[in-house]
């Protein structure tokens, strides 16, 4: 059994530096790459007729650091091994012992492998209508509840989200409409 919450039942806080630009847009989201083809960072705003609101995505680059290779829906922050002054912000990692828990999130849109640059949910309501594979339950602690904060917690070495209590609220990068469920 799964834990987790519904694609539609909550939306992300965009807590990455930058505004969205217009430009052109990758001729797919879902395709990984070895080179830099935009700069990291870069954000594209995209609207979800299914969960009704726009989506911020972002270009990242992705480290797995002790983690594996991140799945389509894989919940990512910024790599705490990587230095901030060589561009490290834009480089995201699933492994929660080695990402900053508190700070802003990153859903994978593909697989990608250790090293592979990639376009990443950041804001907003989940893009289902870009990404299929976004439909469905999100992994949770099996503490949030509707109308709560959320953050990243590192459980069994991979994140998942779950409620952020006291101070925590102040940083958080996600907002539940629901209660989690077991499916």
């Amino acid at each position: 059994m799964t834990v987790g919450i519904d694609d539609g039942k909550f939306m992300l806080l965009d807590n990455w530096p930058g505004p969205i630009i217009p430009g052109p847009n990758p001729a797919s989201w879902v395709t990984p790459s070895t080179t830099e083809d935009f700069k990291v960072g870069t954000k594209r705003a995209v609207y979800s007729d299914t969960n009704h609101g726009w989506s911020t995505l972002m270009f990242l680059k992705y480290e797995k650091g002790t983690a594996a290779a991140v799945a389509v829906k894989g919940v990512c922050t910024p790599d705490t091994t990587e230095s901030i002054a060589a561009g490290g912000y834009y480089i995201v990692t699933n492994d929660g012992g080695e990402g900053i828990n508190h700070g802003p999130i990153a859903i994978a849109l593909a697989t990608m492998a250790d090293g592979e640059y990639g376009w990443f949910w950041v804001g907003g309501v989940c893009p289902v209508d870009l990404v299929s594979g976004l439909d469905g339950i999100f992994p949770t602690d099996g503490t949030v509840t509707a109308g709560s904060a959320m953050k990243v917690v590192d459980l069994n070495s991979y994140n998942k989200f779950e409620i952020a209590t006291g101070s925590e609220s102040i940083i958080v990068s996600a907002f539940a409409f629901a209660n989690d469920t077991t499916s």
